[in-house]
């Protein structure tokens, strides 16, 4: 279906230019309804929103079908071939100037779009606009982290093989990456590595405000399987390292088993503590951390957030500049065996 032009108030302008909204599904259940919902409910209405069915077996579009009566709707079915064929198969018929990505279990704020699109079109330099985000685990929404990020901040990030933001808190500009594609063999970490690509050429920032939810789901194939999922990221890694002419080195040392399990959530947890501290909300502050705590309490590496949500804020910036010294050398006699 062809998606209908709209005219939404942006930035003081009478309309905006179009955004693909690109939403890749396999399995989703429940949660496709209110992801589709949380997109079509933008303040911003001139939207394609692309969806795009890599061979769902669980009957989740029976959910939706009067949603996709919405103009602005498309939905292409294929065979199951994984994430990043799917999304590359949408890259190729993106209609819009901007593209966002919404994974399909998540949930976007109401003013996510508007917010995303009024940044691109005030800096018209940056390729991508990411957004803070908290997550959902078991319906409960929690650990908002929301600190902005200039362009100067995200580049340092990229250059330590860091990310950010969340990956699919994410607005990118056309005619800047338009080009790029995910890569096939990636199953898991493709998107980091797509991130990687793009900050690694073009600018991009981080919005000072929370406008994603990120859901954990507790049975999904990266937590039951964190070996195989390490295998990807560390692929991802390797290729950084080949592009930028560094020495390939896997990351080595002991990891909690819940923490590799969690694809360490408990650092999200320990950020937006951090961030709650710094805008003075401390009982915020305190409630993440015991909700880290929660998540395991027999296992000391989630109580993290918890101390940091209790002791006096010099002391949390000792330990932070501590351990960002430790990271700095580690990042520093990597980069040294440049080839």
């Amino acid at each position: 279906m062809t998606s209908q032009a709209r005219s939404p108030e942006i930035g003081g302008l009478a309309e905006g230019p179009l955004v693909t909204v690109v939403m890749c599904v396999y399995n989703a259940g429940e949660y496709l309804r209110p992801s589709l919902l949380s997109i079509i409910d933008q303040t911003y209405k001139n939207l394609d929103i692309l969806i795009v069915d890599d061979g769902s077996t669980d009957g989740c579009f029976n959910s939706v079908q009067d949603l996709l009566a919405d103009r602005r709707i498309r939905v292409i079915h294929q065979a199951n071939s994984t994430k990043p064929v799917a999304i590359n198969r949408a890259l190729d018929q993106i209609r819009g100037e901007f593209y966002a990505i919404q994974d399909a279990d998540d949930i976007s704020h109401p003013t996510r779009i508007e917010r995303q699109v009024g940044a691109l079109l005030d800096k018209p330099h940056l390729a991508a606009v990411f957004c803070g985000n908290e997550l959902i685990i078991g319906g409960s929404f929690m650990a908002p982290v929301f600190a902005p990020k200039s362009e100067d901040q995200c580049q340092a990030e990229i250059r330590a093989f860091q990310m950010p933001a969340l990956d699919p808190t994410g607005m990118f500009r056309m005619s800047l990456v338009g080009h790029i594609r995910f890569e096939p063999s990636l199953q898991v970490a493709e998107t980091c590595d797509y991130i990687w690509r793009i900050g690694e050429v073009h600018p991009m920032i981080v919005l000072g405000e929370c406008l994603y939810a990120y859901r954990i789901l507790p049975n999904s194939l990266t937590r039951r399987a964190p070996a195989w999922r390490r295998q990807f990221e560390v692929e991802a890694f390797r290729r950084a390292c080949e592009r930028r002419g560094l020495w390939f080195e896997p990351e080595r040392g002991p990891k909690s088993d819940n923490s590799l399990q969690d694809n360490n959530i408990a650092a999200h947890f320990i950020k937006s503590v951090l961030e709650r501290r710094r805008s003075n909300r401390r009982l915020s502050a305190l409630k993440t951390g015991l909700q880290c705590a929660c998540l395991h309490p027999a296992d000391p590496h989630y109580y993290k957030a918890l101390v940091y949500a209790l002791i006096s804020p010099t002391v949390v910036g000792r330990l932070r500049r501590y351990f960002s010294a430790a990271t700095f050398s580690m990042t520093k006699s990597n980069a040294s065996r440049n080839l």
